[in-house]
């Protein structure tokens, strides 16, 4: 007789021999958590020790007893992490929305009340070298800049002045033919800006 066949021979006789029959999976169940009077565990675990079929039975048990146990210390842990995603989410959706209703201080600005009054150039004048600027004074303001665009939005050159006229110098180069933007900006004692619309004028 060869090994196997031993092994065989020695599972029919444990099974032949075993106390009782095999239990129900909630008495598997009762075993493993403990519960019970004390002297029907012990002939449980006897008969399941020496048993081939209830002993995977309650190996499966305790793995998903296990299983069970290790998702719940889990669960607050995820709990807390998805609270967190969401909060970090809300305070998204709040700086986004806050930024939305924000404008570009330059548009800000143009839109204010006590905005730069241009008197010339007028918006489409085609006047003669050199050019001339001259606008309404703006209370408060202590310097205006002077700002001269080509019509595609590039900035030419930029001066600064305390006075309400001025005259673009010959190195800013104004072509004949040629359209460009202008705005002046002033500065306010309290260091902040109110502008002039943008005016299109074309040189002669």
């Amino acid at each position: 007789m060869n090994d196997e066949e031993l092994r065989r021979e020695y599972q029919r006789s444990a099974s032949a021999t075993l106390p009782g029959a095999h239990p129900e999976p909630e008495q598997l169940e009762l075993l493993l958590n403990g519960d019970g009077p004390e002297a029907e565990r012990l002939a449980l675990l006897e008969h399941v020790l020496r048993c081939p079929t209830c002993g995977p039975e309650l190996d499966l048990l305790r793995s998903a007893s296990e299983g069970s146990r290790a998702a719940e210390r889990r669960a607050p842990a995820t709990r807390w992490l998805a609270l967190a995603a969401a909060a970090l989410l809300m305070i998204g959706i709040g700086t986004l929305t806050f930024r939305g209703r924000v404008t570009p201080a330059a548009d800000v600005l143009r839109g204010k009340s006590a905005s730069v009054s241009l008197i010339e150039p007028f918006a489409g004048a085609s006047i003669a070298r050199p050019v001339r600027l001259a606008w309404h004074r703006v209370d408060g303001a202590t310097s205006y800049r002077v700002e001269l665009l080509s019509k595609d939005g590039e900035l030419i050159s930029t001066w600064n002045t305390a006075d309400t006229a001025f005259a673009i110098p010959d190195s800013a180069r104004v072509a004949a033919s040629e359209s460009y933007d202008v705005w002046v900006r002033a500065t306010l004692a309290d260091r902040t800006e109110v502008s002039s619309p943008i005016v299109r004028f074309s040189v002669k």
